[in-house]
C-alpha cells in the first residue's frame, strides 16, 4: 500500500515539475540587448497605403498608391511618446506630391533609390534626428484618373491594397 502512494505522489511531482518546465521554456524571450545585436538595433514600423493625387497641366491626372517600410533605431523608437507612423505617412506624402510627376505617370522610369532617399531625409528632418535608417517600398503603383471609379475608394480600388 506504500508502494502504491509513493508511486502516486512521484507522479504528480514528476508531472507538476515538467509542465512548470515547459511553461517557463516557452515564455522565456532573449533579453532586449541580445535582440538588438541581433537585428542591428533596427526595428520595422509598416505604414498604412496612401493614396497622393498626382497634378499636371492643373488638373488631375492620376494617383499614387503606395505602402513603405521603415527600418528605425529601436531604442529611440521604445522612448518615443508620439506614434512615428503618422509623420512618416506625411513624408512619404510629400516626397511623391512634390516629386517629378512626368516620371510617375509613366512617360519614363521612376528613380525609386532617389524617392525612398527623399522620404528618409524628409521623416529624419522632421524627427530632429538620424531616426530612419531605411525606406522600403511594399507596393507602388499609378493608376490613370480615367481608370478610378467615380467615388470610389482609392484604397479599395486595387486588390492588392485591401485590408
Amino acid at each position: 500500500m506504500i508502494k502504491l502512494i509513493a508511486t502516486g505522489l512521484w507522479i504528480c511531482l514528476v508531472t507538476a515539475v515538467s509542465s512548470y518546465a515547459a511553461a517557463m521554456w516557452q515564455t522565456q524571450t532573449p533579453p532586449e540587448a541580445e535582440v538588438d545585436k541581433i537585428f542591428g538595433g533596427l526595428q520595422s514600423t509598416q505604414a498604412g497605403p496612401v493614396s497622393v493625387p498626382i497634378i499636371a497641366d492643373g488638373a488631375v491626372q492620376g494617383y499614387v498608391l503606395a505602402q513603405f517600410t521603415f527600418t528605425m533605431k529601436s531604442d529611440v523608437l521604445r522612448r518615443m511618446s508620439v506614434k512615428p507612423e503618422d509623420f512618416l505617412m506625411d513624408a512619404a506624402f510629400r516626397a511623391i506630391y512634390g516629386g517629378d510627376t512626368a516620371a510617375l505617370r509613366g512617360a519614363r522610369k521612376q528613380d525609386l533609390q532617389a524617392l525612398t532617399a527623399s522620404i528618409k531625409a524628409k521623416a529624419n528632418e522632421r524627427f530632429g534626428n538620424d531616426l530612419v535608417e531605411d525606406v522600403l517600398i511594399g507596393k507602388f503603383n499609378f493608376v490613370p484618373k480615367n481608370e478610378v471609379r467615380n467615388g470610389a475608394n482609392l484604397v479599395k480600388t486595387r486588390p492588392e491594397f485591401a485590408r
